[in-house]
């Protein structure tokens, strides 16, 4: 065999051995965690399908609604990883801030992982049940999405 064959075949083996890592590498998922969990589709809207996907979606509302619905997908977070999704008043109507105060936490709401896939989820917040209210509060909202203890995305609605 002359010294371009031997080269040839080198490089051949070479190559290959190559692709078979990047191949295998690919391949791999890394284990999930807290950390490189994902919170991601955030929506706000007036109701969900069935697999829990936004129908009507805005981030604007009239104060007689009677419940805001919240949707996101989730991926990459271990079993047993604990979701707490807190809906907080800000401000904006002068006699609920002086009942309540402003970046008042209205409702905190916890749910656990069970499946170690990705997929939509969501949560339904009615009316709040502040003493003497009837209707929700005008103003702004925060909604803010912790896994694990780690805030993971925060989304913003208005009362008018």
């Amino acid at each position: 065999m002359n010294n371009r064959n031997r080269y040839q075949k080198l490089l051949l083996g070479i190559t290959v051995f190559f692709l078979a890592v990047v191949l295998v590498t690919g391949c791999v998922q890394p284990e999930p965690s807290v950390a490189t969990g994902v919170i991601s589709e955030v929506t706000t809207s007036k109701g969900l399908d069935d697999n829990d996907r936004p129908v009507d979606p805005t981030n604007v509302f009239p104060a007689d609604i009677q419940d805001i619905c919240l949707s996101f997908k989730i991926s990459g977070f271990p079993v047993g990883t604990e979701i707490e999704v807190q809906w907080i008043y800000l401000g904006g109507d002068p006699e609920t801030e002086a009942l309540t105060g402003k970046d008042y936490v209205a409702e905190t709401q916890t749910a656990t992982v069970t499946e170690a896939s990705a997929g939509y989820t969501a949560t339904v917040y009615s009316r709040p049940g502040i003493a003497g209210y009837e209707a929700w509060p005008k103003g702004d909202y925060k909604i803010v999405i912790n896994a694990g203890g780690q805030e993971k995305a925060t989304t913003y609605f208005k009362i008018q």
